[in-house]
Order: C-alpha cells, then structure tokens, then sequence
C-alpha cells in the first residue's frame, strides 16, 4: 500500500484476498465516519464506539456480500444504522443502570462553573440534534464533526449531494432556531 492512495474498492478487492492491511487501510478511511454516524443515532459516543468496532467486524466477515465494492461506505453506514437500531431497541434494559449510576454523581465535585456552561451546552445541542431525523442528524455529524464533503455523505447515506445540502440547510435552520442563544457562526456552512 505505498505511494499513491488506493480507492476503496480496491481495498474491499484486496480485503477480500485476505489482506488484513487493505481492510486497515479501509478501517481508517472509514472509522470517524462509522463513529459520526453511530453517534448521532445513538447520542453516547461509548456506546457509538461500540456500535463501531462491530460493525467493522460485521464488514470483515461479510465483506464478500457486498456486491458493489465502490460502495463500500454506504454498506458500511447501513451496518452501522442496523447495529445502532438493535443497541436502540436494548436500551430500556440498559437506562435502569444507567440512570442509577448518573444518581450517585456528586455535583459539588465539578471543577468550575465553565464545566458545567460547557456540559450545559453539549446538552443542549446534542438535544436539538436529536430532533432532527437520523438521516438529516447523520448528515449534519458528518459534515460539522467529521468536515466530510456533501458527495462522500451523499454516498455513505444513499443521498445526492443536492439532498444532503438540502437537509443541511435545514437543518440549520431549525438548530438556529432551538439554539438561539447559541453563537450563530457556529452554525454556518
């Protein structure tokens, strides 16, 4: 794999050959986006690393299933989606544990009052971005967390690039709006 970069699709050949170092080099080119899109479904970036690790290991075992090897990251996305419904669907099991752990945090034990405006407004956010629809939230992850370009995010969420600006531009709108107090360049394209 040195000089030039290959294509994903070479790599998924490779890969398929048995190559642990193509399907590396995929890992790489691949993990923050699997990581974005993981996280804005499932808002927990621990359990989106999760999500993340077994979809990668979903793609090694089922590489020969993918029929088109240039789509390799928008089959991937899909493992991702999948595996994120199913920790979804889990979950009223796991908020009982979850909520009990949160109880026993001691608020009086934060370092500054700047930790807590900065968790405020983590909350916030991550609160306006779960209205947003899973696709729309998936676009704007990618975009604003990873600075993918709207032709790789059209192709990971089976969108035309003119569609996923359209969701962007929306999208937006509608986070200027529940963040208002926001600085509003931060939401800027």
């Amino acid at each position: 794999m040195e000089g030039s970069p290959q294509e994903p699709q070479e790599l998924v050949l490779q890969a398929r050959r048995g190559d642990c170092a193509a399907f590396a080099e995929l890992i790489r080119l691949y993990e923050r986006a699997a990581l974005s899109v993981a996280y804005a479904t499932l808002g927990d970036a621990s359990a989106a690393g999760d999500v993340t690790q077994e979809s990668f290991l979903r793609a090694w075992q089922r590489l020969d299933e993918l029929k088109e090897p240039a789509r390799f990251g928008a089959w991937l996305t899909r493992i991702v989606r999948n595996l994120a419904a199913d920790q979804i669907r889990r979950r009223p099991f796991q908020q009982l544990e979850s909520t009990e752990a949160q109880e026993s945090i001691d608020p009086s034990r934060t370092d500054s009052t700047a930790e807590l405006d900065k968790a405020e407004m983590r909350g916030r956010i991550d609160e306006a971005l779960a209205t947003l629809d899973e696709t729309t939230r998936s676009a704007v992850v990618l975009r604003y967390y990873d600075g993918l370009p709207s032709k790789r995010i059209g192709e990971m969420l089976n969108l035309s690039p003119a569609a996923v600006d359209m969701r962007l531009s929306r999208a937006r709108a509608e986070l200027r709006e529940k963040l208002a107090w926001a600085d509003p360049s931060s939401l800027e394209a």
